[in-house]
C-alpha cells in the first residue's frame, strides 16, 4: 500500500510538472520598444497579460531622444528581437518609406471601428496605407502657479478660450512674479523639440518651416523665423526661462513651485497632482497678439517590427492597446494623455472632470484646443531629418547662439538632406 501510494504520488507530480512545462512551452513572449516610463505602460500591460495568460510583454524604455537611432539600428538591420513599437505619428512616412513598419491595411476595417476619428487614421497612414494602430493625441496648455502670481499681485488667468492670453501678457506677469520671488517666470516643458515649438511659428505667421513638393523644401531661413526664434532665445538669455535642465525636469521646476508658468501637455496633470501644497490652474495656450491661437498636437501611436515572428501576439497586444476601450485607457491612467478610441476617452474625461473645481475646465479645453487651433507635424518622408536638425538648432538658440545665423545654417542643412529624398 505504501508503495502504491509513493507511486501515485510520483505520477501526480511528474502530470503536475509536465503540465506546467506545457504551459510555459505555449507562453509567447513578446517585447515593447518605447520612450515611456515603466510606470506609463505597465497598467496596460497588466490589463492584457490577464487576458491573455499565454502571451508575456517585456517593456523596453529608451530615452526619447534614443528612439529613432534605436529603429534605425535594430529594425533596420533586420532584428527580431522588438515586436511592437510605439511610433511617433508624424515618423510615420519616413519609417513606413524605408521598411521599418508593418502595412497594417489588411486591418483597416477593425482599425477605424477602434479609431474612428479621420484625423487619427490620416496620422498613422501614409501613401494609401495603414502602418500603425492609433494610441493617443495630445494637446497643450498653460499651467499656472496660483500662488507665485498671488504674491506678484498677477490676475489669475481664465480657463475661457476667448480670454486666451498673449505671449505679451504672459512675459509680463512672468516677469513680475519673479520679481515677487518666483525663481523663474516661464519654462516649456519640451524646450528642443519641434513638437512643441512649431506652434510658436504657426502662432506668428512663420509657418511649418517645411514647404515644396512632398514638403522636401526647408523654410527656417526666413525673417519670420528668424524674428520668432530670436523672441524664444531671448526667454533664455533674459533670465525669465531656465537654462541647464533637461526636458525631464521641467515639471519638477513646476511641481516643487520654483515657476510661475509652464506651457505643457495634459499628462503632467498625473505628476502634479500628487504635489502637496501645490496649488495650480490650467489656461489657453498662449499666441501672438497679431498672430493665431496655434497649439501642437498628435502623439504616439503602436506599430508592428516587419520582421516579428510573433506576429500574431504583437497584433493581439497592440490592439487591445489602441483599439480596445479598458486597453486604450490603461495605457492613459498613470498617463492623461487624451487617448484615441471613444470608449477610453469618456472614461478618460470622466476622470479629468472631477479634477476641473481645482484646475479649471481640462476637458472642454481639451476639446476645444484639438477642434480649433491644433496644427500637425509636417507629414513628409523628410519628417525625421529635418526633426533631428531642428531639436539641435532650438538647443543652439536657446543656449545663446544667434537665431538667425543658427536658422540659415540649419536651413542649408536640411535642404542638403532632403535633397536625397526627391
Amino acid at each position: 500500500m505504501g508503495n502504491i501510494r509513493t507511486l501515485s504520488g510520483a505520477l501526480v507530480g511528474l502530470v503536475t510538472l509536465v503540465a506546467a512545462g506545457t504551459v510555459q512551452a505555449q507562453q509567447t513572449t513578446i517585447t515593447l520598444l518605447t520612450a515611456e516610463r515603466e510606470d506609463t505602460m505597465q497598467p496596460v500591460i497588466d490589463g492584457f497579460e490577464k487576458l491573455h495568460p499565454d502571451i508575456k510583454v517585456v517593456h523596453q524604455s529608451v530615452p526619447f531622444n534614443d528612439l529613432n537611432a534605436a529603429v534605425e539600428s535594430r529594425i533596420g538591420q533586420g532584428d527580431s528581437g522588438i515586436d511592437v513599437i510605439a511610433a511617433d505619428t508624424p515618423r510615420i512616412p519616413a519609417f513606413a518609406a524605408k521598411g521599418y513598419l508593418k502595412d497594417l491595411s489588411e486591418r483597416a476595417e477593425q482599425i477605424k471601428a477602434g479609431a474612428p476619428n479621420p484625423v487619427d487614421i490620416e496620422q498613422v497612414s501614409f501613401d494609401g496605407k495603414i502602418f500603425a494602430y492609433p494610441m493617443w493625441t495630445s494637446t497643450q496648455m498653460l499651467y499656472f502657479n496660483r500662488d507665485l502670481l498671488k504674491k506678484a499681485g498677477v490676475e489669475l488667468p481664465s480657463g475661457d478660450v476667448d480670454k486666451r492670453l498673449t505671449w505679451d501678457q504672459v512675459v509680463e506677469a512672468a516677469k513680475a512674479a519673479q520679481k515677487a520671488g518666483a525663481k523663474w517666470g516661464l519654462e516649456f516643458q519640451q524646450f528642443d523639440r519641434y513638437y512643441q515649438l512649431q506652434a510658436l511659428f504657426e502662432s506668428a505667421g512663420a509657418g511649418s518651416g517645411l514647404t515644396g513638393d512632398g514638403l522636401l523644401k526647408s523654410d527656417v531661413g526666413s525673417e519670420a523665423w528668424a524674428k520668432t526664434a530670436k523672441w524664444y532665445g531671448d526667454l533664455f538669455a533674459d533670465g525669465v526661462a531656465p537654462r541647464g535642465v533637461t526636458p525631464e525636469q521641467t515639471d519638477d521646476l513646476f511641481f516643487n513651485g520654483e515657476v510661475a508658468f509652464l506651457v505643457g501637455g495634459p499628462w503632467s496633470i498625473h505628476r502634479f497632482e500628487a504635489a502637496k501644497g501645490l496649488d495650480y490652474g490650467i489656461a489657453p495656450h498662449p499666441y501672438f497678439k497679431d498672430g493665431k491661437p496655434a497649439t501642437a498636437t498628435g502623439s504616439w501611436a503602436l506599430a508592428i517590427n516587419p520582421n516579428t515572428t510573433k506576429l500574431e501576439a504583437a497584433q493581439a497586444f497592440a490592439e487591445y492597446a489602441s483599439l480596445n476601450g479598458e486597453g486604450n485607457y490603461l495605457t492613459t491612467a498613470n498617463n492623461p494623455v487624451p487617448p484615441t478610441n471613444p470608449d477610453a476617452f469618456k472614461t478618460y474625461a470622466k476622470n479629468m472632470e472631477a479634477l476641473e473645481p481645482k484646475i479649471g475646465p481640462v476637458v472642454e479645453l481639451i476639446n476645444s484646443e484639438l477642434k480649433n487651433t491644433a496644427v500637425g507635424r509636417p507629414r513628409t518622408t523628410g519628417f525625421v531629418a529635418f526633426e533631428t536638425v531642428m531639436n539641435k538648432s532650438f538647443a543652439d538658440i536657446r543656449n545663446g547662439a544667434d537665431a538667425a545665423d543658427t536658422l540659415k545654417a540649419a536651413d542649408r542643412q536640411i535642404d542638403r538632406q532632403l535633397s536625397r529624398l526627391k
